[in-house]
Protein backbone atom coordinates (compact mmCIF):
# COMPACT_ATOMS: atom_id res chain seq x y z
CA UNK A 1 0.00 0.00 0.00
CA UNK A 2 2.05 2.72 -1.42
CA UNK A 3 0.95 6.29 -0.03
CA UNK A 4 -0.93 8.35 -2.54
CA UNK A 5 0.38 11.80 -0.72
CA UNK A 6 4.02 10.96 0.33
CA UNK A 7 5.15 13.62 -0.25
CA UNK A 8 2.38 16.28 -0.70
CA UNK A 9 2.73 19.85 -1.21
CA UNK A 10 1.74 21.71 1.87
CA UNK A 11 2.09 25.58 2.41
CA UNK A 12 1.45 28.05 4.54
CA UNK A 13 2.41 31.73 4.92
CA UNK A 14 4.87 33.37 2.51
CA UNK A 15 4.78 30.03 0.08
CA UNK A 16 0.94 30.36 -0.03
CA UNK A 17 0.66 33.94 -1.15
CA UNK A 18 3.53 33.03 -3.54
CA UNK A 19 1.29 29.72 -4.88
CA UNK A 20 -1.07 32.49 -5.63
CA UNK A 21 0.66 34.77 -7.39
CA UNK A 22 2.66 32.36 -9.88
CA UNK A 23 0.16 29.91 -9.86
CA UNK A 24 -3.39 31.05 -10.43
CA UNK A 25 -3.44 34.44 -10.65
CA UNK A 26 -2.71 33.94 -14.42
CA UNK A 27 -4.63 34.84 -17.60
CA UNK A 28 -5.05 30.78 -18.34
CA UNK A 29 -6.69 29.98 -15.26
CA UNK A 30 -10.52 29.62 -14.41
CA UNK A 31 -10.78 28.47 -10.62
CA UNK A 32 -13.68 27.47 -8.75
CA UNK A 33 -13.73 27.95 -5.15
CA UNK A 34 -16.40 26.08 -2.74
CA UNK A 35 -16.65 26.96 0.62
CA UNK A 36 -19.01 27.66 3.10
CA UNK A 37 -21.14 30.56 4.39
CA UNK A 38 -21.66 30.03 8.06
CA UNK A 39 -21.11 31.61 11.17
CA UNK A 40 -17.39 30.59 11.47
CA UNK A 41 -15.11 33.71 11.93
CA UNK A 42 -12.37 31.49 9.64
CA UNK A 43 -15.21 31.68 6.55
CA UNK A 44 -13.61 34.55 4.47
CA UNK A 45 -10.26 33.77 4.83
CA UNK A 46 -9.70 32.35 1.44
CA UNK A 47 -12.72 34.45 -0.54
CA UNK A 48 -10.09 37.28 0.85
CA UNK A 49 -6.85 35.67 -0.87
CA UNK A 50 -8.61 35.38 -4.00
CA UNK A 51 -10.20 38.47 -4.42
CA UNK A 52 -6.93 40.23 -4.57
CA UNK A 53 -6.11 38.41 -7.88
CA UNK A 54 -6.50 39.57 -11.13
CA UNK A 55 -5.98 37.62 -14.67
CA UNK A 56 -7.99 35.12 -13.53
CA UNK A 57 -12.17 34.51 -13.28
CA UNK A 58 -12.91 33.04 -10.15
CA UNK A 59 -15.99 31.23 -9.81
CA UNK A 60 -17.40 30.60 -6.07
CA UNK A 61 -20.05 27.90 -4.26
CA UNK A 62 -20.62 29.22 -0.28
CA UNK A 63 -22.89 26.42 0.88
CA UNK A 64 -25.49 27.71 3.73
CA UNK A 65 -25.44 24.44 5.88
CA UNK A 66 -29.41 24.50 7.29
CA UNK A 67 -29.98 21.91 10.72
CA UNK A 68 -33.23 21.65 12.33
CA UNK A 69 -32.30 23.91 15.75
CA UNK A 70 -33.27 27.01 15.40
CA UNK A 71 -29.96 29.29 15.73
CA UNK A 72 -30.93 32.98 16.41
CA UNK A 73 -27.85 34.12 17.41
CA UNK A 74 -25.35 32.56 15.11
CA UNK A 75 -28.03 32.72 11.81
CA UNK A 76 -27.73 36.66 11.79
CA UNK A 77 -23.88 35.94 11.77
CA UNK A 78 -23.69 33.13 8.95
CA UNK A 79 -25.99 36.74 6.80
CA UNK A 80 -23.10 38.43 7.79
CA UNK A 81 -20.57 36.50 6.21
CA UNK A 82 -22.66 35.72 3.31
CA UNK A 83 -22.94 39.65 2.40
CA UNK A 84 -19.17 40.14 2.65
CA UNK A 85 -18.39 37.06 0.67
CA UNK A 86 -20.77 38.08 -1.95
CA UNK A 87 -18.74 41.80 -1.92
CA UNK A 88 -16.04 40.17 -1.87
CA UNK A 89 -16.33 37.34 -5.22
CA UNK A 90 -19.97 38.95 -6.98
CA UNK A 91 -20.25 35.70 -9.02
CA UNK A 92 -20.57 33.40 -5.85
CA UNK A 93 -23.70 31.32 -4.93
CA UNK A 94 -24.98 30.52 -2.20
CA UNK A 95 -27.15 27.20 -2.11
CA UNK A 96 -28.66 26.24 0.74
CA UNK A 97 -28.34 22.13 1.77
CA UNK A 98 -30.47 20.42 4.76
CA UNK A 99 -27.57 18.54 6.90
CA UNK A 100 -30.31 16.44 9.16
CA UNK A 101 -33.53 17.58 8.09
CA UNK A 102 -35.34 14.37 10.13
CA UNK A 103 -33.01 15.09 12.86
CA UNK A 104 -32.01 11.28 12.34
CA UNK A 105 -30.38 10.69 8.44
CA UNK A 106 -27.27 12.95 8.03
CA UNK A 107 -27.57 14.06 4.33
CA UNK A 108 -25.31 16.85 4.32
CA UNK A 109 -22.76 15.36 2.11
CA UNK A 110 -24.94 13.86 -0.59
CA UNK A 111 -26.63 16.77 -1.11
CA UNK A 112 -23.21 19.24 -1.52
CA UNK A 113 -22.08 16.62 -3.83
CA UNK A 114 -25.70 16.73 -5.91
CA UNK A 115 -25.19 20.41 -6.03
CA UNK A 116 -21.07 20.65 -7.07
CA UNK A 117 -22.67 17.87 -9.62
CA UNK A 118 -24.20 20.38 -11.87
CA UNK A 119 -20.79 22.17 -12.51
CA UNK A 120 -19.05 21.78 -15.75
CA UNK A 121 -15.90 20.98 -14.21
CA UNK A 122 -14.23 21.22 -17.97
CA UNK A 123 -13.64 24.68 -17.79
CA UNK A 124 -11.80 25.20 -14.82
CA UNK A 125 -8.34 24.75 -14.42
CA UNK A 126 -8.21 24.53 -10.30
CA UNK A 127 -10.72 23.58 -8.11
CA UNK A 128 -10.40 24.65 -4.36
CA UNK A 129 -12.64 23.73 -1.57
CA UNK A 130 -12.27 25.92 1.64
CA UNK A 131 -13.15 23.46 4.85
CA UNK A 132 -12.96 26.82 7.23
CA UNK A 133 -16.34 26.52 7.76
CA UNK A 134 -17.55 23.35 6.24
CA UNK A 135 -18.42 20.38 8.39
CA UNK A 136 -16.72 17.07 8.25
CA UNK A 137 -19.43 15.60 6.75
CA UNK A 138 -19.65 17.76 3.94
CA UNK A 139 -16.05 18.12 3.04
CA UNK A 140 -15.22 14.44 3.29
CA UNK A 141 -17.65 13.64 0.66
CA UNK A 142 -17.16 17.17 -1.57
CA UNK A 143 -13.25 15.99 -1.51
CA UNK A 144 -13.62 12.44 -2.47
CA UNK A 145 -16.20 13.24 -4.78
CA UNK A 146 -13.76 15.75 -6.67
CA UNK A 147 -11.26 13.40 -6.70
CA UNK A 148 -13.11 11.39 -8.48
CA UNK A 149 -13.41 13.98 -11.15
CA UNK A 150 -10.04 14.57 -10.94
CA UNK A 151 -8.89 11.15 -12.39
CA UNK A 152 -11.61 11.48 -14.95
CA UNK A 153 -10.08 14.81 -15.91
CA UNK A 154 -6.56 14.91 -16.58
CA UNK A 155 -4.99 17.34 -15.20
CA UNK A 156 -7.25 19.55 -13.49
CA UNK A 157 -5.56 20.31 -10.07
CA UNK A 158 -7.45 20.38 -6.66
CA UNK A 159 -7.05 22.30 -3.70
CA UNK A 160 -7.58 22.13 -0.03
CA UNK A 161 -7.87 25.26 2.10
CA UNK A 162 -8.00 25.63 5.57
CA UNK A 163 -7.33 28.20 8.40
CA UNK A 164 -5.69 26.26 10.96
CA UNK A 165 -7.08 27.77 14.19
CA UNK A 166 -7.15 24.77 17.24
CA UNK A 167 -8.55 27.38 19.54
CA UNK A 168 -11.56 28.18 17.30
CA UNK A 169 -12.18 24.27 17.21
CA UNK A 170 -12.17 23.72 20.68
CA UNK A 171 -14.75 27.00 20.94
CA UNK A 172 -17.57 25.44 18.31
CA UNK A 173 -19.15 22.48 20.17
CA UNK A 174 -22.01 20.38 17.81
CA UNK A 175 -24.89 19.62 19.35
CA UNK A 176 -24.95 15.87 18.57
CA UNK A 177 -28.19 14.22 16.95
CA UNK A 178 -29.31 11.13 18.23
CA UNK A 179 -27.43 8.43 16.58
CA UNK A 180 -24.58 7.71 14.81
CA UNK A 181 -24.48 7.01 10.71
CA UNK A 182 -21.68 6.34 8.00
CA UNK A 183 -20.48 9.53 6.20
CA UNK A 184 -21.46 9.55 2.67
CA UNK A 185 -18.38 7.98 0.10
CA UNK A 186 -17.17 6.68 3.10
CA UNK A 187 -18.74 3.09 3.28
CA UNK A 188 -15.51 1.31 2.77
CA UNK A 189 -15.59 -1.41 0.47
CA UNK A 190 -17.82 -4.26 2.73
CA UNK A 191 -20.32 -3.09 5.09
CA UNK A 192 -19.98 -3.59 9.01
CA UNK A 193 -22.74 -6.36 8.84
CA UNK A 194 -20.77 -8.56 6.38
CA UNK A 195 -17.50 -8.38 8.00
CA UNK A 196 -18.73 -8.96 11.89
CA UNK A 197 -16.26 -12.03 11.89
CA UNK A 198 -13.44 -9.71 11.14
CA UNK A 199 -11.54 -8.08 13.69
CA UNK A 200 -11.81 -4.61 13.59
CA UNK A 201 -10.19 -1.85 14.50
CA UNK A 202 -11.87 1.69 15.41
CA UNK A 203 -9.76 4.84 15.23
CA UNK A 204 -11.14 7.71 16.95
CA UNK A 205 -9.69 11.07 17.05
CA UNK A 206 -10.23 12.68 20.89
CA UNK A 207 -11.16 16.33 21.04
CA UNK A 208 -12.35 18.18 24.32
CA UNK A 209 -16.15 18.14 24.76
CA UNK A 210 -17.11 14.85 22.49
CA UNK A 211 -17.35 11.95 25.07
CA UNK A 212 -20.71 11.64 24.49
CA UNK A 213 -20.34 11.87 20.90
CA UNK A 214 -17.65 8.95 20.40
CA UNK A 215 -19.71 6.96 22.94
CA UNK A 216 -22.79 7.02 20.48
CA UNK A 217 -20.30 5.84 17.61
CA UNK A 218 -18.74 3.12 19.83
CA UNK A 219 -22.58 1.84 20.33
CA UNK A 220 -23.25 1.72 16.61
CA UNK A 221 -20.24 0.03 15.62
CA UNK A 222 -20.99 -2.75 18.40
CA UNK A 223 -24.49 -3.17 17.40
CA UNK A 224 -23.78 -4.24 13.93
CA UNK A 225 -23.73 -7.98 15.46
CA UNK A 226 -20.38 -8.17 16.31
CA UNK A 227 -18.90 -11.33 17.42
CA UNK A 228 -15.19 -10.08 17.73
CA UNK A 229 -13.88 -7.78 20.17
CA UNK A 230 -13.38 -4.03 19.17
CA UNK A 231 -9.77 -3.14 19.43
CA UNK A 232 -9.79 0.95 20.06
CA UNK A 233 -6.60 3.01 19.09
CA UNK A 234 -7.46 6.69 19.72
CA UNK A 235 -5.08 9.68 18.18
CA UNK A 236 -4.37 12.34 20.48
CA UNK A 237 -2.65 15.65 19.26
CA UNK A 238 0.97 15.81 19.85
CA UNK A 239 3.04 17.88 19.44
CA UNK A 240 0.47 20.60 19.92
CA UNK A 241 0.08 24.43 20.80
CA UNK A 242 -1.69 23.64 24.62
CA UNK A 243 1.17 21.41 25.67
CA UNK A 244 -1.20 20.04 28.60
CA UNK A 245 -3.90 19.14 25.76
CA UNK A 246 -3.36 15.11 25.85
CA UNK A 247 -3.71 15.05 29.60
CA UNK A 248 -6.51 16.93 29.58
CA UNK A 249 -8.30 14.89 26.79
CA UNK A 250 -6.84 11.27 28.92
CA UNK A 251 -8.61 12.49 31.89
CA UNK A 252 -11.93 13.70 29.66
CA UNK A 253 -12.01 10.15 28.30
CA UNK A 254 -10.75 8.20 31.28
CA UNK A 255 -14.12 6.06 31.40
CA UNK A 256 -14.20 5.79 27.82
CA UNK A 257 -11.07 4.31 27.67
CA UNK A 258 -12.05 1.67 30.36
CA UNK A 259 -15.12 0.63 28.76
CA UNK A 260 -12.80 0.32 25.31
CA UNK A 261 -10.49 -1.51 27.33
CA UNK A 262 -7.94 0.91 25.59
CA UNK A 263 -3.84 1.06 27.47
CA UNK A 264 -1.29 3.23 27.41
CA UNK A 265 0.33 1.30 24.07
CA UNK A 266 -2.95 1.85 22.15
CA UNK A 267 -2.36 5.04 22.11
CA UNK A 268 -1.53 6.51 18.23
CA UNK A 269 0.50 10.69 18.16
CA UNK A 270 -0.17 12.88 15.51
CA UNK A 271 1.03 16.34 14.79
CA UNK A 272 -1.48 18.84 15.27
CA UNK A 273 -0.67 21.04 12.82
CA UNK A 274 0.80 18.56 10.40
CA UNK A 275 -2.51 16.94 8.15
CA UNK A 276 0.24 14.29 6.87
CA UNK A 277 1.54 13.34 10.07
CA UNK A 278 -2.01 11.47 10.71
CA UNK A 279 -2.34 10.95 7.27
CA UNK A 280 1.13 8.47 7.48
CA UNK A 281 -0.06 7.34 11.00
CA UNK A 282 -3.02 5.80 9.88
CA UNK A 283 -1.78 4.69 6.65
CA UNK A 284 1.50 2.92 8.13
CA UNK A 285 -1.03 1.68 10.75
CA UNK A 286 -3.71 -0.13 8.71
CA UNK A 287 -1.12 -1.65 5.83
CA UNK A 288 0.26 -3.59 8.70
CA UNK A 289 -2.77 -4.76 9.86
CA UNK A 290 -4.00 -5.72 6.57
CA UNK A 291 -0.64 -7.70 6.37
CA UNK A 292 -1.16 -9.30 9.75
CA UNK A 293 -4.43 -10.36 9.60
CA UNK A 294 -4.59 -11.42 6.10
CA UNK A 295 -4.22 -14.87 6.66
CA UNK A 296 -6.98 -14.32 9.38
CA UNK A 297 -9.46 -13.53 6.95
CA UNK A 298 -8.84 -9.94 6.76
CA UNK A 299 -9.50 -6.95 9.02
CA UNK A 300 -11.85 -3.80 9.08
CA UNK A 301 -10.99 -0.43 9.82
CA UNK A 302 -13.14 2.23 10.81
CA UNK A 303 -12.21 6.12 11.57
CA UNK A 304 -13.97 8.88 13.60
CA UNK A 305 -12.58 11.98 13.34
CA UNK A 306 -13.51 14.69 15.51
CA UNK A 307 -12.54 18.08 16.50
CA UNK A 308 -9.43 19.46 14.74
CA UNK A 309 -9.60 20.58 11.51
CA UNK A 310 -5.70 19.24 10.67
CA UNK A 311 -6.11 16.07 12.02
CA UNK A 312 -9.44 15.34 10.31
CA UNK A 313 -7.88 16.19 7.30
CA UNK A 314 -5.11 13.71 7.80
CA UNK A 315 -7.87 10.88 8.69
CA UNK A 316 -10.01 12.30 5.42
CA UNK A 317 -6.67 11.41 2.88
CA UNK A 318 -6.19 7.79 4.80
CA UNK A 319 -9.36 7.01 4.37
CA UNK A 320 -9.99 8.23 0.41
CA UNK A 321 -6.44 6.48 -0.09
CA UNK A 322 -7.26 3.06 1.70
CA UNK A 323 -11.31 2.78 0.92
CA UNK A 324 -11.55 2.80 5.07
CA UNK A 325 -15.59 3.72 6.54
CA UNK A 326 -16.10 7.05 8.47
CA UNK A 327 -18.81 6.89 11.27
CA UNK A 328 -19.69 10.01 12.63
CA UNK A 329 -22.22 12.01 14.73
CA UNK A 330 -23.84 14.79 12.71
CA UNK A 331 -24.75 17.79 14.81
CA UNK A 332 -28.37 19.58 14.81
CA UNK A 333 -26.83 22.92 15.73
CA UNK A 334 -23.68 24.08 17.38
CA UNK A 335 -22.70 26.02 20.41
CA UNK A 336 -19.89 28.49 20.05
CA UNK A 337 -18.06 30.53 22.53
CA UNK A 338 -16.03 32.54 20.36
CA UNK A 339 -14.99 35.97 21.46
CA UNK A 340 -16.60 38.65 19.71
CA UNK A 341 -13.42 39.74 17.62
CA UNK A 342 -11.04 37.26 16.30
CA UNK A 343 -8.07 39.89 16.27
CA UNK A 344 -6.37 37.91 18.76
CA UNK A 345 -6.60 34.69 16.92
CA UNK A 346 -3.75 33.86 14.28
CA UNK A 347 -6.25 33.16 11.28
CA UNK A 348 -3.68 31.74 8.93
CA UNK A 349 -4.63 30.31 5.64
CA UNK A 350 -2.76 26.65 4.69
CA UNK A 351 -3.18 25.02 0.93
CA UNK A 352 -2.82 21.20 0.74
CA UNK A 353 -2.72 20.62 -3.21
CA UNK A 354 -4.39 17.20 -3.46
CA UNK A 355 -4.20 16.52 -7.16
CA UNK A 356 -2.91 18.09 -10.45
CA UNK A 357 -0.09 19.42 -11.97
CA UNK A 358 2.03 19.25 -8.67
CA UNK A 359 2.03 15.51 -9.22
CA UNK A 360 2.97 14.70 -12.78
CA UNK A 361 4.38 11.51 -12.46
CA UNK A 362 2.29 10.72 -10.02
CA UNK A 363 -1.27 8.35 -11.34
CA UNK A 364 -3.79 8.71 -9.98
CA UNK A 365 -5.65 5.53 -8.25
Amino acid sequence: MTPRWDPCVVQDGADFKQFITSHIDQPRRKILLIGGAGFDPRATKGAHELATIRRCQVDAVFFREERVMDQPILRPRADNTQIELSKLLPNAIFPKIEIIPDGVTAVGGRRAVEEIKQRDFSQYTDVAVDISALSCGVYFSLIAFLINICRQKHGLNLHLFVVEQPQIDQKISGIPSDQASMLHGFRGTKSLDSTEEQALLWIPILSLGNSDVLTKIYQYIRSKSRSTPIDVCPILPFPCRNPRLPDLLYTEYFENLRTWGVDDRDFLYAAESDPLDSYRTIHNLVSERHKLFAALGGSQVVLSPLGNKMLSVGAMLAAIDLDLPVVLVESIGYDEQIDAGTSSYDLELRHVWLCGEAYPSISIK
